[in-house]
């Protein structure tokens, strides 16, 4: 789909390269942390909560962030972020401490999640129904690109400088989305919606406690899981008699929509755990130097660049449930391979990297188009924001299950010994075949979706984006 309109183009610009800010951001410290811990004094338990921290930001703060947009505004939220997220990255640069940066984090992870609730609202108002789905298909390949390559920029950025140089780079990146965002003459507005302080706080502490618990999953851990699932039925109760309750649970008895995010949680469960596996795998039990890992962690993105758009494009003329269905057969084929990594050759296990790139391309478009269209146009800060918040809570369950096999498998041991490598491999295929099942899942249960139930596009959210189309396109439409 090719958008005439230079303010779509700028727009899909925009949104497009902050998509693929937000993931860098998110998963590019993983691979610096030595190097950060060195620089700034980490103590090997602070360490941890470099992305600890993140991660429960970004998911506590992102459904009382939706009602927030849409009081203010969306391009004045989206403008906002971007401004906080500078000066938070600004402040990880010219840290003096693991406080200060760890500070930083913090601010990143509310900032990016203002950002990703903003970004799905900015693609459905903006764009017609016809093009929603190319719009998505190229936003959605922008984070995946993101996810994927963020080891790539950090790790060559420590061999020719230093980690800083990365955030350096991030920094150059929103000074240009700024500038591009402000030409921009246009304000995306949704219903204004009442913010509900007591259901904000009692979300915000249980997502805090389940993010703790699920990335440790220590004896403390599981004490916080539980706490998190009590104040669930809690939110739940009160919730029930509020008029504007923080997320509209009405949302859950639709089984579509429960059913795409689920099978959005389940891709990014598996894409971030493949890249912990196959990374660990290729440098320890293979002897791969890091660069050339860097390189094979790449086929993925390349390929998904070509068949995000390809499958925005089909989904406006086959069922997304089916483009999804079997974009997640083409991911089980990928866990397959990494499954039996260790009696393989090499070269097949470059296709189960091209064969991810398929299946994640193929996938992130249809899938969020569906789920966005199931809603009335109010709920779509809601589900833009349930959307963003079930893909960051695939990240944090398969590093909480990998947590907790790797303890089991081989404790506190280090890996890279000869006598650990046949516990690491068991502890990856065991990963590798919880993926598979998890993937098999959300296949079954999108083909089933398509066969019992229709999928309707909801009237009210279509008549929305058709009113808030820009005039030259209800021109154009009239004059045909």
């Amino acid at each position: 789909m090719i958008f005439k309109s230079s303010q779509k183009k700028s727009t899909l610009i925009v949104v497009a390269i902050t998509q693929l800010i937000i993931q860098l951001i998110a998963n590019m410290t993983v691979i610096a942390l030595p190097d950060i811990a060195a620089d700034l004094n980490f103590s090997a338990e602070a360490i941890l909560w470099v992305n600890i921290i993140y991660l429960m930001s970004f998911v506590a703060f992102s459904l009382p962030f939706a009602k927030i947009i849409s009081q203010y505004g969306v391009k004045k939220s989206t403008k906002i972020s971007l401004l906080l997220l500078f000066f938070s990255i600004l402040i990880s640069v010219f840290s003096i401490n693991d406080i200060m940066f760890l500070l930083s984090r913090l601010m990143q992870g509310f900032s990016a999640a203002i950002l990703a609730i903003s970004l799905y609202v900015i693609v459905v108002e903006e764009f017609e129904d016809s093009e929603i789905g190319s719009a998505l298909g190229v936003v959605s390949s922008s984070g995946y690109i993101g996810l994927l390559i963020a080891p790539v920029v950090m790790g060559l950025a420590i061999v020719a400088l230093d980690w800083k140089w990365a955030f350096l780079m991030v920094l150059l990146i929103l000074v240009i989305l700024l500038i591009l965002l402000n030409g921009i003459d246009y304000e995306w507005a949704t219903e204004k919606k009442h913010v509900d302080n007591k259901g904000s706080l009692i979300y915000v502490v249980m997502m805090c406690l389940f993010t703790y618990g699920m990335t440790l999953l220590d004896e403390f851990g599981i004490v916080f899981v539980v706490i998190s699932v009590i104040l669930l039925i809690i939110l739940f109760k009160v919730e029930k008699n509020v008029p504007e309750p923080i997320f509209n649970f009405q949302l859950l008895k639709d089984v579509k929509y429960v059913i795409g995010n689920y099978a959005a949680m389940i891709t990014y469960f598996t894409i971030t755990i493949t890249i912990t596996v196959l990374s660990l795998h290729l440098q320890y039990i293979l002897d791969v130097e890091e660069i050339v890992v860097s390189f094979i962690l790449l086929i993925a993105p390349i390929i998904m660049i070509g068949t995000s758009g390809f499958s925005g494009r089909l989904s406006n003329r086959i069922d997304s449930r089916i483009i999804s269905g079997v974009a997640m057969i083409f991911i089980c084929a990928s866990s397959t391979i990494f499954f039996f990594v260790d009696f393989i050759p090499f070269s097949i296990i470059l296709v189960g990297c091209a064969l991810q790139g398929i299946g994640n391309g193929l996938f992130s478009a249809p899938n969020n188009k569906y789920v966005l269209t199931l809603v009335d146009e109010e709920d779509l800060p809601d589900a833009s924001s349930v959307l963003s918040t079930s893909k960051e809570l695939g990240k944090i369950l398969s590093a909480g299950i990998f947590t907790v096999i790797l303890s089991i498998f081989i404790g506190g041991q280090q890996l890279g010994l000869d006598h650990i490598d046949h516990l690491f491999i068991q502890s990856a295929n065991l990963m590798m075949f919880i993926c598979l099942l998890l993937n098999l899942s959300a296949a079954i249960l999108l083909f089933y979706s398509k066969f019992r139930y229709d999928h309707v596009p909801n009237e009210s959210a279509v008549r929305f984006f058709k009113r808030i189309a820009p005039e030259w396109a209800k021109k154009r439409a009239y004059e045909k």
